[in-house]
Parts: structure tokens; sequence; C-alpha cells
């Protein structure tokens, strides 16, 4: 004589069990996803400076010119309104405004959860002369996260030789102290 078959299934504690465990395991990845997508948005930025201004400074010295980097106004005058896109141009009388009109090349606003502190005196802008190095007063761009918890600070400095430097707050107190003893925060 047969016996019956059992029908095959998850009893109500298995199944109860195996999407609790499949919560865990996807929430520990969701958290290490978050974090990638932080580190890898945190380093497009820097990418993106970096970029700008090693073509500004190529540009200068190939087109034998002051070119100028900054945000511009609605205007077109150089603004210290890093919240704005930022703009390279030629600026060989040195107004602060793109000769003819004509922006060389242009990145766009960093989006949250960055913001980006000018270290330029007020000035807004960074100039190279027709050498690449920098022209006038030097200044530095600091990349702050916007909340206490997300993202690493960054500072970015362009050097009198007009190379561009990224030092950043690997401990992620929002304080970098410098080379030569200053402290800088968001």
């Amino acid at each position: 004589m047969k016996s019956a078959k059992m029908l095959a299934g998850f009893t109500l504690v298995e199944l109860i069990t195996t999407i609790a465990v499949l919560m865990i395991v996807s929430s520990i990845a969701y958290q290490g996803w978050n974090a990638w997508i932080e580190r890898h948005r945190h380093q497009t930025i820097l990418q993106e400076y970096n970029t700008l201004f090693s073509f500004a400074r190529w540009s200068a010295a190939s087109k034998r010119s002051l070119v100028t980097v900054c945000p511009l106004s609605d205007q077109g005058i150089c603004v210290d309104d890093w919240k704005r896109p930022v703009s390279v141009f030629i600026d060989r009388n040195n107004d602060k405004t793109p000769d003819s009109g004509e922006i060389l090349r242009q990145l766009d606003a960093i989006q949250k959860p960055y913001h980006i502190i000018s270290r330029t005196a007020g000035r807004g802008y960074f100039q190279f002369n027709e050498r690449g190095f920098a022209h006038g007063s030097l200044g530095s761009l600091v990349l702050c996260p916007d909340s206490h918890t997300n993202g690493v600070m960054s500072y970015m400095a362009v050097n009198m030789a007009g190379r561009f430097r990224i030092q950043s707050d690997e401990d992620r107190d929002r304080s970098i102290k410098l080379s030569w003893g200053a402290t800088v925060e968001c």
C-alpha cells in the first residue's frame, strides 16, 4: 500500500525567518551601497574641479592669455557665489567678464549633499597668466558636506605654479590641518 504524499512547502515559521534574514541582509547591503555612492559622488566632484582648473591653466599657457575661473552673475560678471555654475574664459583686459562673451568651459553647480565655500578673500575668482601660473592672489575652495554625518570635507587649492591640489578630511571631524599649521573647517 502506498502512503499519502505530504504536500511540499514552507511552514509559517520558516517563511517569517527567511523574510527576516533577507531584510537584515538587504539593509546591510543598502548601507554599503549608500556609502559607496557618497564616496563616488565626492571623488567625482573633486575630479571635475581638478579637470576644470587643469583646463584653465592649459588654456592660459596655450593661448598665451590671462584666463579667469569663476561663477558668473546673470550679467556675466565674476561673483563669489559658488552655488552657481563655474566658468573658464579668456580675460585679456582683466575685467572679470568673458572676452567677446565666449566661455571656454563650464562646470555645473554642485548639487546636494555638498556645497563649495570660497577662500578667495571675497574675490570669488582664480586667474592664470600666459605661462599657466597663478595670477594675482592665491585662493582655495572647500568642498563641504551638507550634514555632519554624510560625506567627506576636502580642501582644494591652487599654488603659485598654478597646480591644483586636494587634501581631504579622512577622519571626518570636519576640520583639516594644513601643512603650514592653518586649520580649515566647514
